[in-house]
């Protein structure tokens, strides 16, 4: 164990590195890009719907707001959003329409109009139009309740001019491929385990540990950040469909898919060893029992699991980490043989075998893929 002030200069360590790992850039390339098409296709949306001729004119507003819609940040998204969109708006209009067609009173059509449109968009199929549909059924059976032929005429006409607007805005400043972001999305997860690992084993080689909330509650946001980065990867898949850069950038997501696969096992594992060394600590929610001769061994064991997940990372030096980190985790799997058997001391003996194996068996996988 150390003394007091080693103990603070790790704690200190540990924020500054968490620090780093979460600082992320606000603008980038990307959101810049669809923030100017979504500035140019709003202003091409009203200045169309405003030459628009007969009564449909009055009505340019719902073209801005047609346009601001149908400018998605991928060319396929931009399509499906603006089928979607319309589809629901016009299922909406036509609930308006009858209600008010029939003659009854504003207190009756208006909740009924709400009401009906929200059964509907439970319907998943119709995606983003779904909130649509109460939306435009209201409108019409309130606003447009004077004339609804022209109300309805209008809001399609004009909706409809601004995700056409839209989407050729999108055609026409073809949206950037997102294959980067989603690998180096996956980097950073893989640096920020590495980091995570270094932490378990900080718990085991200082006199007392991280602070408890901060500590467990890591071990959640784990999980929600190989959520964000699957949305990534799934993202960076839907930006090369339709679109022409992908013509001579190919991206075989396969290993990305695999990668987040392998990250979102390891977070469950070191999920099970931040619960085991919990119980160790404050004996909750279930008390567990570490031999001391085994403290010395599992810190040694994460920290070389640090070192092979950073390896994994990088490519660097991937067979000499892979052989200490085995040798690490073997030596644990000694101590536990000859020690009194416990669930929770098993629980982190069997995480650390299997992150091993998990991380072998991918890193064996690319190698046999890029041969």
């Amino acid at each position: 164990m150390v003394n007091g002030e080693q103990v603070e200069t790790s704690r200190v360590a540990i924020t500054l590195r968490r620090g780093l790992n979460i600082a992320k850039p606000v603008f980038t390339r990307f959101r810049l890009l669809l923030a100017l098409k979504a500035a140019i296709g709003v202003t091409a949306a009203w200045l169309i719907g405003r030459v628009l001729p007969g009564e449909l004119n009055e009505y340019a507003y719902y073209a801005p707001l047609g346009a601001l819609l149908g400018v998605a940040p991928t060319i396929v998204s931009s399509v499906r959003t603006s089928v979607e969109l319309i589809t629901g708006i016009v299922i909406g209009l036509g609930i308006g329409w009858v209600l008010v067609a029939t003659g009854t009173p504003w207190y009756v059509r208006a909740p009924v109009a709400a009401g009906t449109g929200m059964l509907i968009a439970g319907v998943r199929k119709l995606g983003e139009g779904r909130a649509y549909v109460p939306i435009a059924a209201v409108f019409v059976v309130i606003i447009g309740a004077g004339d609804p032929d022209s109300y309805v005429a209008g809001y399609v006409a004009q909706f409809g001019i601004g995700l056409l607007v839209g989407t050729l805005v999108n055609l026409v400043f073809i949206p950037p491929l997102t294959y980067r972001y989603a690998r180096a999305r996956i980097a950073d997860l893989k640096s920020d385990f590495a980091a995570a690992t270094d932490d378990l084993a900080t718990v085991l080689t200082t006199a007392w540990p991280p602070d408890r909330a901060d500590w467990l509650e890591d071990a959640r946001k784990r999980q929600r950040s190989v959520d964000d980065a699957e949305e990534l990867v799934r993202e960076a898949k839907e930006s090369g469909r339709g679109n022409p850069r992908a013509l001579w950038r190919r991206y075989d997501a396969s290993s990305d898919d695999a990668d987040i696969e392998a990250l979102r096992y390891i977070g469950l594992r070191l999920a099970d060893i931040s619960d085991a060394l919990g119980g160790a600590i404050w004996h909750e929610p279930v008390a567990v029992t570490i031999p001391d001769e085994a403290i010395e061994s599992l810190g040694r064991a994460l920290g070389e699991l640090a070192e092979y997940i950073r390896a994994w990372n990088t490519g660097v030096d991937l067979d000499e980490a892979r052989e200490e980190c085995a040798s690490a985790v073997r030596d644990v799997g000694e101590v536990f043989a000859e020690a009194e058997t416990e669930s929770g001391f098993g629980t982190i003996v069997f995480a650390l075998r299997s992150m091993l194996g998990r991380i072998n068996e991918r890193i064996a996988n690319a190698r046999a893929e890029e041969e």
